[in-house]
């Protein structure tokens, strides 16, 4: 048998059991729709839980008929900045006939309009001790970083039992900041557990159903993440509406994770990473699960071929091996740099959302059903004229949007211009974000799929968290400064994309050298290939 047969004897082996069937959809459903909403509410949270509520210095003494805005009149100073806002951290002292003002003496209290308890209220991390969220959500990220071992983990040892770990470890880190109480330290530490699988959770079950999946469906997997990204995020703020504390909008948002646990039918592991690896016997039994579901059958000669089919001698470093040649170096920085252009447009975008006055969850609410109709763009276009060209339109049109958006901010600062701008601007940035991620999938090889996908995204996030620093150029000094920087990134994002090559209707990479030679007979400009990936005919001595 040829060569070329033996790198397509698994799409072959995919095509006979069914690559587009009701094995496919179930567990789509279950797994790409259902778990990822389930799951964004667990990894959404936390963020939601560490918001700071309106809150003032607490002095005793206050009459039970006296309205709370009248007793603050009395015994809390106006700030500085404004004569209509109250200090947040000052009180009147009153030493005989005198009145000096001095930092709150007997606690504080809170707003509860929106919020019964956040862990801040709980915990009373404001004015001096301010920072603590705000440290509390960079040790998260430490524990992204840290957490890239289970993408690398998925490669290695599979994506199931990474599924499996990522499920119990955001359980428990959710659920054991319920006995944190008075202590910072384990806060941090239950919190870096909780964020150590984040991506796995996600990659896991994407990155299977990949691998299951033809060519054609390809583009609409994403989709159905993103969807149900979409939805977790905008109920999680309706939820916390609902209960008001955070303690029992934990635990609602994150033990129906658990349920997933008991689908382990349905959860397969990688028919093709197992053959990548050589596990045969361990492959058949999974693609037996699929057939079976597919009302599909595989042939003895195509199992004779999968079982003599040669099995990669490659060793993968997991996040070296990204950059172990230049020319797989060459599309790990070029995908980074994308993610890293995208990702902090997002994030510029999200803090200034976040800083809208008004009902906090309404704002969540409204934030994250903008990006709904950008993901169903981006699948459209990224089946219609590539993944390439959909990220470099989409780059080019958020820049275009943010240089309209500073040239008013400098002249006018219109509202209704202003919202619709940035309601534009972050669907736009949806579009980007399902090309790069689509992207990312299908040009990595087997060995490495769930490694390049966590490592974009990791640089991404580290490089995000400088965006707060952005937002407040343009508190400080210029309103336009922002959108001025995602203007240069949106220009970076979509010159650097173009040397990408386009990964429509092509056969997914099966080892590290399919993907240094991945996109090798690609030019710059070309435009996707005409027909669809199609497997070869199989030689009648192989059925």
């Amino acid at each position: 048998m040829s060569s070329e047969t033996d790198d397509n004897v698994f799409d072959q082996v995919m095509f006979q059991v069914g690559n587009s069937g009701k094995f496919q959809k179930i567990y789509n459903f279950i797994f790409n729709l259902v778990f990822v909403f389930v799951a964004t509410m667990a990894n959404f949270n936390t963020i939601i839980s560490l918001s700071t509520p309106e809150h003032w210095c607490k002095v005793p003494g206050k009459a039970t008929n006296m309205s709370i805005d009248l007793w603050k009149n009395l015994t809390i100073p106006r700030t500085n900045s404004s004569e209509s806002e109250f200090s947040q951290c000052s009180m009147f002292n009153k030493s005989d006939d005198y009145y000096s003002v001095t930092d709150c003496l007997h606690g504080w209290e809170y707003d509860q309009t929106y919020y019964t308890q956040t862990i801040v209220s709980q915990e009373n991390w404001v004015c001096d001790s301010k920072m603590h969220a705000t440290n509390l959500l960079v040790f998260g990220k430490i524990g992204e970083i840290l957490g890239t071992i289970f993408s690398q983990l998925g490669d290695i040892y599979g994506r199931r039992p990474v599924f499996y770990a990522g499920i119990l470890t955001v359980v428990i880190g959710r659920l054991g900041l319920l006995a944190c109480k008075g202590f910072y330290l384990l806060f941090v530490a239950f919190l870096i557990i909780g964020n150590l699988s984040g991506m796995a959770l996600f990659q896991a079950p994407l990155v299977i159903s990949v691998e299951i999946s033809s060519v054609e469906d390809r583009a609409m997997i994403p989709l159905l993440q993103c969807v149900g990204w979409t939805v977790g995020l905008c109920l999680s703020p309706l939820i916390f509406w609902v209960v008001g504390d955070w303690v029992p909008f934990t635990v609602i948002t994150t033990v129906p994770v658990l349920v997933f646990l008991f689908f382990r039918p349905c959860m397969i592991e990688s028919p093709r990473w197992l053959a990548s690896k050589g596990k045969i016997k361990e492959c058949v039994v999974e693609l037996k699960k699929i057939a079976k579901v597919n009302r599909t059958q595989l042939s003895d000669k195509l199992l004779v071929t999968l079982n003599n089919k040669p099995v990669s001698e490659e060793k993968n470093f997991g996040v070296m091996s990204l950059f172990g040649s230049w020319k797989l170096a060459k599309k790990s920085i070029l995908i980074i740099t994308g993610w890293i252009c995208q990702m902090m447009i997002y994030f510029i975008l999200f803090f200034n959302v976040s800083n809208l006055k008004g009902n906090p969850f309404m704002n969540y609410f409204w934030q994250g059903l903008a990006e709904l109709p950008g993901y169903f763009l981006g699948k459209y276009l990224s089946d219609a004229v590539g993944r390439k060209y959909t990220k470099f339109a989409a780059f080019i049109g958020l820049g275009i949007v943010a240089i309209i958006l500073a040239y008013v901010l400098s002249i006018s600062g219109n509202i209704i211009i202003i919202t619709v701008c940035g309601s534009i601007m972050k669907c736009i940035s949806s579009i980007a974000f399902y090309a790069i991620n689509l992207q990312t999938l299908e040009i990595y090889p087997t060995c490495l799929r769930q490694t390049g996908s966590s490592m974009g995204f990791l640089v991404a996030s580290l490089f995000g968290i400088l965006t707060p620093y952005v937002t407040y150029l343009g508190t400080s000094i210029n309103a336009s400064l922002p959108y001025v920087i995602i203007v240069i990134l949106a220009a970076a994002g979509a010159i650097f994309g173009m040397f990408i090559p386009e990964t429509l209707n092509e056969k997914l990479p099966e080892s590290i050298r399919e993907a240094e030679e991945f996109g090798a007979d690609q030019k710059v400009w070309d435009f996707p290939r005409g027909k669809l990936f199609t497997h070869k005919p199989v030689p009648n001595n192989v059925l």
